[in-house]
């Protein structure tokens, strides 16, 4: 039996546009940012990072701005429609409520389906959240996580994942944002390929978010490192915050290297007035106190040089491996080697008058 010809709409093209043709909005999507230089109505962001990170702690603190739009991490946000849809039960998202409460611009679909969803499924579900965007009742659809609503064998098979991903284009065609979050592979990786699965993960979505520890300092516990990459010049690729418990509410840390390094002089200091010699950052690191996280031997080298240069203390030797520098607090004869004259004798009275 010969094949069935194709229906001639079916075959009908878009026309070719001339590059002078193409609205500012197809380049830069400055009146379609959701979360500016993170999330863009039409586009897709994938927001990895490791469990218990605080992913879902920063994605509550946006999705409160978005109630009637505003600054988040001093990046401007607008004011949003948003539907979550989640493997989490809904009694989860009730604790987690209470602690950060979020408005009825939000709705939460908890766990739709009882087992990963067929691909009929999937498509059904993103078909009435188009109804629901061409109605004016979404703007954003989050999707948490990944791994548990990709149809098919699962998130480390491209196929599956296209069966995700093409309804969600139809989704973002019409308007819509979409965030994905996800968990990264095990394996080591450079910033901007942590996700896990294939290849063309990546190079489906949009933006690529990835959220890291940044340091494992005692005062680092609540701060976080957001890297960032999209094919728009509005990403920032580096982002510092902190997150403080009692209130809930998010810093941007604008120089977290000289925070830490002002959080932790008051110890280095007290080590150095032990020390009777100038001694090397690896010798004073052997000092830290056994009660408090150790910082590792090129932070504190960092420290010692940031102290020196402020003119806290005193450095010998020429940094190099035969030479390292030597660290030390002033003394009273340093002024008169400073100026260029030799302190004067002294002496203790006992020997004197022995």
């Amino acid at each position: 039996m010969p094949a069935s010809r194709p229906n001639s709409r079916d075959l009908e093209l878009p026309p070719a546009k001339y590059p002078d043709e193409l609205g500012s909005a197809d380049v830069h999507p400055d009146a379609k940012w959701l979360w500016h230089g993170y999330i863009a109505r039409g586009n897709v962001t994938l927001f990895t990072s490791p469990e218990k990170y605080g992913k879902t702690t920063l994605i509550n603190g946006l999705l409160q701005v978005m109630a009637e739009g505003g600054k988040f991490l001093d990046r401007p946000t607008a004011a949003a429609k948003v539907l979550i849809v989640t493997e989490e039960p809904g009694d989860t998202w009730h604790d987690r409520f209470q602690r950060m409460p979020l408005g009825r611009h939000c709705r939460i679909q908890a766990r739709p389906w009882p087992r990963r969803p067929t691909a009929p499924q999937w498509e059904r579900l993103i078909e009435r959240e188009m109804e629901m965007q061409a109605a004016g009742q979404l703007d954003l659809m989050v999707i948490d996580p990944l791994s548990k609503f990709v149809p098919g064998a699962g998130d480390g098979v491209l196929s599956s994942l296209e069966l995700l991903l093409d309804p969600l284009k139809c989704l973002t065609e019409s308007g819509a944002g979409v965030l994905i979050l996800h968990h990264p592979r095990l394996a080591k990786s450079e910033e901007g390929r942590s996700a896990r699965g294939p290849g063309g993960l990546l190079a489906a979505v949009d933006f690529i978010m990835e959220l890291k520890r940044y340091g494992s300092l005692q005062s680092d516990k609540h701060r976080r490192k957001l890297f960032a990459i999209s094919r728009f010049p509005q990403t920032p690729e580096n982002l510092v915050y902190e997150w403080d418990v009692k209130t809930t509410g998010f810093t941007v840390l604008g120089d977290p290297v000289t925070a830490r390094f002002q959080e932790n002089w008051e110890t280095l200091l007290a080590i150095l007035q032990q020390r009777k010699r100038a001694a090397t950052h690896e010798e004073l690191l052997m000092d830290w106190p056994a009660d408090q996280p150790r910082p590792t031997a090129s932070t504190l080298y960092e420290w010692l040089n940031r102290a020196f240069e402020a003119k806290l203390l005193r450095r010998v030797g020429s940094g190099r491996k035969a030479n390292p520098y030597r660290y030390r607090l002033e003394n009273e004869d340093d002024a008169y080697f400073d100026r260029g004259e030799v302190p004067p004798l002294r002496l203790d009275p006992r020997e004197i008058i022995g």
